[in-house]
């Protein structure tokens, strides 16, 4: 159980909604892909971990983001006006809750969307900076046994910088879509 709420601010992508699988998935997986290309055409792979690569920019980045997304958290929990708590209009998004042992499909409404978003965008945050470290810490290294070791290695280098890109224009995205709800719809 305690595991599971640990991962819950993930639960965002549990949400079910018939366009929310592309902000979610399909757009960062083709900036990702364009960004990969571009890398790969542009210079090494192993400069995306090198100081002042794209992964030490990223980082200087999104450092700063958790405590935006946590400031916007509390913000949205202790809004005042009431009309946040209207269920967003259709097609309207559900999420599987379980209650009691039972699971219950409920309607979103905008104040728990925007909880579940920013929440997982913290988390999300949170994740992208250790990654980064990680890779900064232990990329060249990888990269080296991978490169020296067999095609399979670069494969998995170029794996996990793929799944790294898709994760920031995740993250990105997702935030771009936060900023939306934030800054037009509730004023709907």
């Amino acid at each position: 159980m305690l595991i599971g709420q640990l991962l819950r601010p993930f639960g965002y992508l549990t949400i079910k909604h018939p366009y929310k699988w592309i902000v979610d998935w399909l757009y960062p997986a083709i900036l990702a892909g364009l960004s990969f290309a571009a890398i790969l055409l542009a210079y090494p792979a192993a400069k995306v971990i090198e100081p002042n690569g794209l992964v030490s920019m990223t980082l200087s980045f999104v450092q700063s983001l958790p405590g935006f997304y946590i400031a916007a958290l509390a913000a949205i929990a202790t809004f005042g006006r009431a009309d946040i708590d209207d269920v967003l209009p259709e097609p309207t998004p559900k999420v599987i809750v379980t209650l009691r042992g039972q699971e219950n499909t409920i309607d979103l409404t905008r104040r728990r969307f925007l909880a579940m978003l920013f929440a997982f965008l913290t988390g999300e945050s949170i994740l992208i900076v250790l990654i980064s470290i990680g890779l900064l810490s232990f990329g060249g290294e990888i990269y080296k046994i991978s490169y020296d070791a067999a095609k399979v290695g670069h494969f998995i280098f170029s794996a996990i910088l793929l799944a790294y890109l898709i994760a920031l224009y995740q993250m990105i995205l997702a935030t771009f879509w936060g900023l939306y709800y934030l800054g037009y719809k509730l004023q709907e």
